[in-house]
């Protein structure tokens, strides 16, 4: 990674910092960063973060996205957890689909009712958090076979296939 690419990165990070939250301030300290959170996910993420391959992890903080999901989600590609839970998240943005290492995924407790087409693209997801979510799931969720959790407030919106391949899942309690 050259100088200039880790300088906006650490430029990026500056600018979100504040008595809650520290973030690295050297280059030692950002190649050694193994998991992020942030109080939110707002402003644009510099794409350089793509190249630092040792975050697994992303957190965001309760009520840290109002609105839609960054398509610069895409830059964390080494990502294999992202939690997202209860950030105010509105919409779904189709690059979260580019984070193909993904292994969990929390999307519980927010207020978006559609979650776009193409999340079998998630081949590597195991856990899938959508407490609360009261909207229809994908088709195509049920060609996800890692996926060996999946959290749902109700099976009431699922169709009949799916409700099958829930219950095949999770047993046959509803979470």
């Amino acid at each position: 990674m050259r100088k200039r690419e880790i300088k906006k990165i650490l430029k990026w990070f500056s600018m979100m910092e504040n008595e809650e939250y520290s973030f690295p301030k050297t280059k030692k300290e950002l190649f050694e960063l193994k998991s992020l959170h942030l109080c939110c996910l707002c402003g644009r993420v510099p794409k350089e973060i793509s190249k630092l391959k040792n975050i697994k992890k992303l957190i965001v903080n309760i009520g840290g996205i109002d609105g839609s999901l960054p398509k610069q989600i895409k830059y964390f590609k080494h990502l294999e957890e992202l939690n997202l839970g209860i950030t105010n998240l509105k919409k779904l943005h189709v690059n979260i689909y580019k984070l193909e290492k993904l292994k969990k995924l929390n999307l519980a407790g927010n207020f978006f009712n559609d979650i776009p087409k193409g999340i079998s693209r998630l081949q590597n997801l195991e856990e899938l958090d959508l407490s609360l979510y009261l909207g229809k799931l994908p088709k195509d969720i049920i060609l996800l076979k890692r996926l060996n959790s999946l959290t749902l407030t109700t099976t009431k919106y699922l169709s009949a296939e799916q409700n099958e391949w829930f219950k095949s899942i999770n047993g046959s309690k509803e979470n």
